[in-house]
């Protein structure tokens, strides 16, 4: 623990497994050019991308850790090292364009600094666009030695398949309910929240620390009552809709999406209800499109949604 104090990334507990691939495959020199490290938003994949990192710029591993003392974790710590890039879009739904991409082939290109490893860590990768993906190919098709690209995504289907075929695949898996609240109550302090935050962010249990950290959960927990209310008639959709178009949209459907995924994996009469799984595509794209900086009339897009979400439960 007091390495990753010091600023120096170590994988989380329910990512020992996967670690322990990778610390076969350096020993034994089989380490790809290229990862994709994929799987639900909120378990940890970009700590497990930095932790790796982190190890391969470290100058003096201890124990298959990076050591946290030495020049290379001393850089690190400081957010300096000059042979780790970070490559994320400007902005949430932004796409990362090609000459971000370019900037970062060209740094891939030249000899390491400190004389070790390159690493740069793509994030998510799937907010490449096409030309940015293209660009990327072919530092993918024609590896430096001694180079790791590290792409990290929430949903590799929309990623190329040329892209996803250069890549060893490390698909991750929300972790065990036993181990995430363990973690999370090491590190939050607090055994009332874990359990609740837990349930509200679907066993991830990043996306779970962030609702006790930002007092979100509250906030969640009050969406949630909402929607029941509309849902058993006791609310107006019209009322919950003005209520809604005071939150930030993205964050709210999302909250929505968990719920609606929470509902389907627990309830047995939602799971034979097919009108709920039409909403959560629906949901899913309207998520999609205010992320993609669509301008939306917050009003009236709650209106229909809300009228929608009645009318999941009609006449089932």
């Amino acid at each position: 623990m007091e390495a990753y104090q010091t600023g120096v990334a170590l994988p989380l507990p329910w990512q020992e497994g996967v670690w322990k691939d990778f610390s076969q495959a350096l020993e034994y020199e089989r380490l790809p050019h290229a990862l994709l490290i994929s799987g639900p938003n909120g378990i940890g994949k970009q700590r497990l991308a930095t932790a790796l990192a982190h190890r391969l710029l470290c100058t003096a591993e201890m124990n298959n850790y990076a050591c946290g003392a030495c020049k290379g974790c001393q850089l690190l710590a400081a957010g300096s090292h000059p042979d780790l890039a970070l490559l994320e879009p400007p902005d949430a739904g932004k796409d990362i364009l090609i000459g971000d991409i370019r900037k970062l082939i060209s740094t891939l290109d030249k000899t390491a600094q400190q004389g070790g490893w390159k690493v740069a860590i793509i994030a998510p990768s799937e907010s490449m666009n096409n030309s940015s993906s293209n660009a990327l190919l072919k530092s993918l098709e024609e590896p430096q030695g001694k180079t790791l690209i590290i792409l990290v995504s929430h949903r590799p289907s929309l990623l190329s398949a040329t892209i996803r075929s250069r890549c060893q695949k490390k698909a991750l898996l929300t972790p065990p309910a036993e181990a995430a609240g363990d973690w999370l109550k090491i590190v939050t302090g607090d055994n009332v929240s874990v359990g609740k935050a837990l349930e509200v962010a679907s066993g991830r249990p990043l996306l779970a620390l962030e609702c006790i950290q930002s007092d979100s959960l509250k906030e969640q927990q009050t969406f949630e009552r909402m929607l029941v209310a509309v849902r058993d008639g006791k609310l107006s959709f019209i009322d919950a809709a003005q209520q809604c178009s005071k939150l930030a949209p993205p964050q709210a459907l999302e909250w929505f999406m968990n719920y609606i995924h929470r509902l389907v994996t627990s309830d047995s009469t939602s799971q034979g209800n097919q009108k709920i799984y039409l909403f959560s595509d629906r949901l899913h794209l309207m998520h999609a499109m205010i992320l993609s900086g669509s301008n939306v009339n917050q009003q009236l897009l709650w209106e229909e949604l809300l009228m929608s979400w009645t009318q999941v439960f009609s006449n089932r």
